[in-house]
Formats: structure tokens, C-alpha cells, sequence
């Protein structure tokens, strides 16, 4: 799309493919969302769309992508990519930031279907965020945010050499959590960049819409 460049940005890992989803791929992807992305009775995160009912959570997801386009900024955005496996959607990778071009500084965050988590795919997802902030766009740091029982987003930033950069108490629902923010450096990317090679294609002429 000549007006909206990011439909051509594509990251690519051993296993999978992450790109913007069409609107038949938003709906693949709403509807893995609505088969289940946590255990029942977990809360992952700090908007609880997750647990929400399946209908519910489907209808988030649309929402979600459609405003994140709308809204978007070269001062606030969040680059919200769909996540496919031999051709299947199976899960959603996000990169966002504030105030990029001056701070730096960006956030990652996923989920997956509960059918696709267990076989490493987090770890790929991660990966590929953290080149295409280091390595396509320049970050300084990347931070992500993690509540206290979710020990596989939380191994995934060990993975990765995040370091602890304090807890926050969130409420969810009238009920207070701890949410773990952890942050990687640029140094700190470089030495473990080759553990995951990633490929970025179409980013050249989305770099205005970034900074």
C-alpha cells in the first residue's frame, strides 16, 4: 500500500513470519484469541481482554488493530504484527514506544494461542522485535513488562539478558498485581543477536512513520 508502508514491513525467523495481518488474517487471528491465549483463572495482563469471554476477546483483537492504525504517531505508536507458522496465524508481536526519536526507548509485548505455546515460538517472536528495534530502527533500550506468574514471557527476557528494572502494582479488575518491567541495552543486544537470526524486510520506507 503506496500510503500506508508498514503493509510491506516483514520480519522473518527460522519458523515464522511477522507482518501487519489483512483483514482476512485479523479475523484468523481473533479467532485464535477467542480458542484461548491464557490458563483459565490467569491474568497476563494489564488490560484483561484476555480473559474476557471468547466472543469478547475476539472482538478486542479487531478493535485493537483498527485503533492502533488510526492512532498512530510519529510520537506514539504501536506496531501491533501478526505472527504465522507454515502459513498459520498463531499468535501477536508488538513494538511500541512514546517520543521514540528522542528517548529511544521501546516496549515489546505478545501473546500466543494456547495451542502454539511450548515450542519456543516466544522466543523467536522476542528476537525478532528486539532487531527490528536495534538493529532497523536504533534503539537505545528496549524494556518489557511482565506480571509476577507469567514464567514464560519471563524466561523469554532471561533468554535475552533483560535486566530487573523495578515492579509496578497494577490493577486488574480490582485486584492489585505485580507487574516486572525488565530492560536490554544496545550493548547488551549485540552479543546475542546471532542467537536468533532475524531478517527485515520493507523498512526503508516505513522509517518516517517511526521517528
Amino acid at each position: 500500500m503506496r500510503h500506508w508502508p508498514l503493509t510491506a514491513l516483514q520480519l522473518t525467523t527460522a519458523d515464522l513470519v511477522l507482518r501487519l495481518p489483512s483483514d482476512d488474517d485479523l479475523d484468523a487471528l481473533a479467532q485464535v484469541a477467542a480458542d484461548g491465549v491464557v490458563p483459565d483463572g490467569a491474568v497476563y495482563f494489564p488490560q484483561p481482554w484476555a480473559s474476557a469471554p471468547p466472543a469478547e476477546r475476539a472482538k478486542n483483537v479487531v478493535q485493537n488493530h483498527w485503533w492502533a492504525r488510526g492512532d498512530w504517531t510519529r510520537e506514539n505508536w504501536r506496531l501491533l504484527l501478526a505472527v504465522f507458522h507454515d502459513g498459520q496465524v498463531i499468535g501477536q508481536q508488538n513494538l511500541s514506544a512514546r517520543d521514540f526519536a528522542i528517548t529511544g526507548e521501546a516496549r515489546t509485548g505478545f501473546w500466543l494461542g494456547r495451542r502454539f505455546q511450548g515450542h519456543g515460538y516466544g522466543t523467536q517472536m522476542r528476537a525478532a522485535a528486539l532487531a527490528l528495534a536495534f538493529d532497523g530502527l536504533g534503539a537505545a533500550r528496549v524494556t518489557s513488562t511482565a506480571f509476577a506468574d507469567n514464567a514464560a514471557s519471563r524466561a523469554v527476557s532471561r533468554k535475552f539478558g533483560y535486566r530487573p528494572n523495578g515492579v509496578h502494582r497494577i490493577s486488574v479488575d480490582g485486584h492489585r498485581y505485580n507487574a516486572h518491567e525488565e530492560v536490554i541495552e544496545a550493548a547488551d543486544w549485540q552479543g546475542c543477536a546471532s542467537v536468533v537470526p532475524v531478517g527485515i524486510a520493507g523498512l526503508p520506507d516505513c522509517i518516517p512513520l517511526f521517528r
